[in-house]
Order: C-alpha cells, then structure tokens, then sequence
C-alpha cells in the first residue's frame, strides 16, 4: 500500500551548533539541519540547510548515515549565507542542487577585505558549482510550506528559512540569530552589512517563529518576555583536555555583546543595488 501523502515539511537536526569559542580562534560550528517535505507533484524531497565547515565532514556524513541517508540522497543544499562555516562540506553534495541569495551571489564576488567569514576564495567555490546553482530571493518558495525570510544585516544576503510544521513554524535562521543572546538582545552578534538591518531580521523571525533553530546554538522557543526554553539536550565532548591544565578558564559573553566589522559604513555604498 503507497504511503500517505505527507501534509507537513519536517526538520530534523543533523549536527548542532554551538555558540563555543576561543582565544586562540573561532570554533565556529554552525548547525546543520535537514528539510523533509513533498514538491507540487508529491515527491519527497530532501533539503539540507548550511553543511558546516571542513573540519565536521565526518560528523555530518555519520549524521546522514543515522538518517539512513547518503550525501546523494539530498536534492537542494540550501547556504543562508556564504560564509566558510557554514559553506565549506560543500563538496561532500556532488549532485545536488545548491540555493544562495541572489544578493549574496554579488557580494561575494567583491567582499570587503576586512569580512573575514568572506574571504575572497569564496567566490571561487560558488564559481565552481555554478552548473548547478540556484540563485533565490527572500519570499520565494522552496517547497510547499517551506519559504524564504529576508534576513540581511549580518551578511549582505542572508536569509532564514520559514518551515510550516504540524507543530508551528519553525525557522531555519542561519547566523541572522546566532543564539539565544542575540534573539534576547535583538542584537547580532557579529554585523558584517548593516547593523540596522540586521536588527530588523532579528526581529522578524522572531515574529514569525514558534521555534527557532539558530546558526550557532540549539534549537529554542521563546516567549513574549524573552524567556527561552531549549528543545535538545546540548551534548559536546572535549578531547585532549581533562579540566586540570594550569591556564584553562571558561568565560561567557555579556547578553547582547556585539562585534561590528571596521569600514561597514562602506558596504552599502559600494553595492547600490542591494538592499
């Protein structure tokens, strides 16, 4: 007997991200999230949003394999933004569809020499897929109850994935919410593009969101208060590092905390026709 008809997308996370970072530099593990849902026609369809940096390819390939699934099992590789965290396992998705804004697309190809997640390479690696690249713009559908969010500020072409769930909407928000901080704080924490726009995303898909599933912490709900409730357990293992070496110490940064890249004034200006 043929299965019923799916009537919802689902969202099931394949690796978590985190909000952990150093003084010796960014860990910067972004979350990885899979999409399930029916085209038009009622085909399955699968969607992986973000695919993380090179040093998580094991993990995510294990992820997929946990899922039953292969890297050729998935149709669309959707990036919310170009940067090398969130871009650099592009390669394990050798058949696959790629999604970037449109917006995105153009910045990349010119990013301001002070953006480090933008390094200039990165134009490269969109080049090289461009046989297979989609380019999209905020408010397109991507599947039946699965639609794009302008989610600019951050970078230049962020956007944030609205899921219709049978339990809410949910949105895939890419580094336009990094953690619970920034949705408290309404500030992002590292502004790239336009600090005033990157609020208005912030709270946006707050608006819009039942449960958020930010770039780099755990999926959470959050209440008109700013009371937040995570929805997974956080799991992470140090190795190499038992707690007792003489200099190891834990910090937490201020809620709301912001970096703002030197010459952002300059961004816009230097790219008229985007937002």
């Amino acid at each position: 007997m043929a299965s019923p008809v799916q009537q919802h997308p689902t969202v099931t996370t394949l690796l978590a991200g985190s909000r952990m970072e150093t003084d010796r530099g960014s860990v910067a593990f972004c979350a990885v999230t899979l999409i399930t849902g029916r085209d038009r026609t009622g085909a399955l369809r699968r969607i992986v949003v973000d695919v993380g940096h090179t040093g998580r390819r094991r993990p995510l390939e294990a992820a997929l394999a946990r899922e039953g699934l292969t890297p050729g099992d998935i149709d669309t590789v959707l990036c919310t933004h170009a940067h090398w965290d969130h871009t650099g396992n592009l390669n394990v998705f050798r058949s696959s569809e790629i999604m970037l804004s449109e917006a995105e697309r153009t910045y990349i190809r010119d990013p301001h020499p002070n953006d480090w997640p933008s390094p200039d390479w990165i134009n490269g690696v969109f080049d090289g897929y461009r046989d297979r690249l989609t380019l999209v713009r905020p408010g397109g559908e991507v599947l039946p109850g699965v639609t794009l969010i302008d989610a600019a500020g951050h970078s230049a072409g962020s956007v944030a994935v609205a899921v219709e769930t049978a339990d809410g909407t949910i949105v895939v928000a890419g580094d336009a919410i990094q953690n619970t901080q920034v949705a408290a704080s309404g500030r992002n924490a590292l502004v790239l593009w336009d600090t005033e726009l990157a609020e208005r995303s912030i709270a946006r898909i707050r608006d819009a969101a039942d449960l958020v599933r930010p770039g780099h912490d755990l999926p959470f709900e959050m209440d008109a208060a700013g009371d937040f409730r995570y929805t997974e357990p956080f799991e992470l293992t140090l190795t190499g590092l038992d707690g007792t070496e003489p200099g190891l110490a834990f910090s937490n940064p201020a809620a709301g905390s912001q970096l703002v890249m030197p010459g952002i004034e300059t961004q816009r200006p230097r790219f008229p026709g985007l937002a």
